[in-house]
């Protein structure tokens, strides 16, 4: 029996090495939900901006805070209701500390209250309704770091009639509300500079043939066309108004989703001179942006989209506010407050950040023109326009 308690007595002491040593039980994991399109019409977006978040996370070893960071991936679909659900699953069942996501401005209208009313911090990284962070809809627990469809148009808008000689100018753009915001955006600011719409013409989405439209366009008394198209409509409409030649007579300028970086190699010379407006470039010529681009290719061997970009800030902000908890998470307001503080302290590829009143990113937004640099088209920056926020859209839409 001594000898059995002596056994006993050893085994015990060496279960308790790991507590001594260290002086506490390991720490379990820091969950982190990704709630993005993985499949559907929108995937390419959710998986550039998922690469994103995992390029950085992997960048810091999967660590912050001396604690182990965990990413549990959710398909939104691109579907509101799926959306929901899927963000009540890593809530709810797998217990997740921060949410990233959606890429979907429906999705993120979807999930806000059920956010708000779980009190868990969300950083949307691409929906970028205008809605979203208006005072009506703003939640202290809701982030967003990507421009509001109203910021890099309105701010267009401006651009356009101060730094071009264009005066009148047709507008085009699909017929659902992230092209109707949009438009509307850069119509109130260049109006409001002097300037002229001569006509807006809107599509359905999934727009098979965009040539009865072009038709209307030729033959108008216009500068240039400004246009807000996405995904599989931007390369149709592009090509189109390549194919039917008006190219050579109205310049095309438009917000960056017309000529976005993971469409160029579908576009082709087609987008060769298109001017756009937009939060980033792999072009962007600074110490920070140039070491992001390297690491980016050499791990992936290709450029960073704005996609990525965009899920690389969101990871930044998550890494810095665990930072700077030393890894103590669990009281939800300070997680939350540290992810604002963050805001100033990180540095993303696109320059400095801050959050406004309301947790929407105030952010420099770049104009660009797409060029042929080498064997790769790019947007290569022709212009910055500083500090644009979603309050200074305001002065035309919310009175």
């Amino acid at each position: 029996m001594r000898l059995m308690a002596r056994i006993a007595l050893i085994v015990a002491a060496l279960l308790c090495v790991p507590l001594t040593v260290s002086g506490q039980a390991p720490r379990p994991p820091i969950k982190v939900g990704l709630l993005l399109p993985y499949t559907g019409v929108i995937a390419i977006n959710g998986q550039e901006t998922s690469k994103g978040v995992e390029f950085y996370f992997a960048k810091i070893g999967n660590k912050a805070g001396g604690r182990e960071i965990q990413l549990l991936k959710e398909d939104d679909e691109a579907k509101p209701d799926v959306g929901l659900t899927k963000t009540r699953k890593l809530v709810e069942r797998d217990r997740v500390d921060v949410l990233i996501g959606p890429v979907h401005s429906g999705v993120a209208l979807a999930i806000r209250d059920y956010v708000h009313g779980q009190g868990i911090p969300l950083i949307v990284p691409v929906a970028f309704t205008r809605d979203l962070t208006a005072p009506s809809k703003a939640s202290p627990w809701l982030f967003r770091v990507v421009e509001t469809s109203d910021q890099g148009n309105f701010a267009m808008g401006g651009w356009v009639f101060k730094k071009t000689p264009y005066r009148k100018i047709v507008v085009m753009a699909s017929d659902f509300v992230a092209g109707r915001h949009s438009a509307e955006a850069f119509i109130a600011a260049f109006k409001a500079a002097g300037g002229e719409i001569v006509k807006e013409i809107y599509a359905p989405l999934n727009t098979p043939d965009f040539a009865p439209y072009m038709a209307q366009v030729s033959g108008l008394p216009a500068d240039a066309v400004y246009a807000w198209f996405g995904g599989t409509d931007s390369v149709r409409f592009v090509k189109a108004y390549r194919e039917y030649g008006l190219g050579g007579k109205l310049p095309l300028l438009g917000y960056n989703t017309l000529v976005d970086d993971v469409l160029l190699p579908a576009l082709g010379d087609a987008a060769l001179g298109i001017i756009s407006v937009g939060h980033y470039s792999a072009t962007l010529d600074t110490p920070e942006n140039r070491a992001f681009v390297r690491e980016h290719e050499a791990r992936y061997n290709a450029w960073p989209t704005r996609y990525v970009e965009l899920g690389y800030v969101s990871g930044q902000l998550v890494g810095a506010a665990i930072e700077a908890l030393k890894g103590e998470v669990g009281d939800r307001a300070a997680f939350r407050d540290a992810i604002r503080s963050a805001a100033t302290k990180i540095q993303p590829p696109r320059g400095p950040i801050r959050f406004d009143r309301y947790q929407q990113v105030i952010t420099d937004v770049y104009v660009m023109k797409v060029e042929r640099q080498g064997n790769r088209l790019v947007n290569a920056i022709v212009d910055r326009i500083p500090n644009t926020s979603q309050e200074e859209s305001w002065k035309w839409w919310n009175k």
